[in-house]
């Protein structure tokens, strides 16, 4: 694949998370010996719109824009099939994933997933593999499967305390202060939560959180 030019679309209105992004995928690029000049960034429904004409390989979208919906940019690309089309997104709650899935999107990042993570979903969607951050991933399964049981949780007393303060957004430290340990404790505990769950960023935490009914 050396010395392609793929062309790719990327829409978010928010500059710096955009540039996040266009970096993310630059990085992608060269590590496949791939050149970035197809790529093209817009910042709104309207600008996107307009060059739905154009053929493109990929496409990164954000699902709140301030002029539209994602969802119909996500559709209206996908009337390509030859196309691979992720949602880059901050929202996780299983209304907007599914409405994502259902426009045909073939993956659905978390911003603020860990730098490595976001590289690593970006390199396998381009490998022509659907690419879903775990948890949402688990989500949607979750759906399909019956609840388990709270006795095949793999966390402990103390780390289901840690994930449900957590999950409802205090900071380590704020947590710490709650239970009455260190805030150092308190990240081993996260650190554990991570492995176990196979999450890695706070969306996911949430997600989770939320799952055991602990948020």
């Amino acid at each position: 694949m050396g010395g392609m030019t793929p062309r790719i679309l990327v829409v978010d209105d928010l500059g710096p998370a955009r540039r996040l992004l266009v970096d993310a995928i630059l990085s992608v690029l060269a590590k496949r010996g791939e050149s970035g000049g197809g790529l093209v960034e817009t910042s709104s429904f309207t600008e996107t719109m307009v060059l739905l004409n154009h053929k493109f390989d990929f496409a990164f979208v954000d699902l709140h824009l301030p002029d539209g919906r994602g969802w119909d940019i996500i559709r209206n690309l996908k009337k390509d099939p030859d196309i691979l089309v992720a949602a880059v997104t901050v929202m996780d709650d299983r209304a907007s994933v599914e409405a994502t899935l259902a426009a045909g999107a073939d993956g659905y990042l978390i911003k603020d997933a860990e730098p490595e993570l976001l590289h690593f979903r970006i390199e396998r969607l381009m490998a022509g593999e659907p690419s879903l951050s775990p948890a949402i991933a688990r989500m949607m399964l979750s759906h399909f499967r019956p609840v388990h049981d709270l006795d095949e949780d793999p966390l402990t007393a103390r780390e289901r305390e840690v994930l449900s303060l957590v999950g409802r957004g205090l900071r380590a430290r704020e947590a710490a202060d709650h239970l009455e340990i260190s805030a150092h404790t308190v990240r081993d505990h996260l650190k554990s939560i991570y492995r176990k769950l196979d999450v890695s960023s706070r969306a996911e935490v949430a997600i989770e959180a939320q799952k055991r009914n602990l948020a």
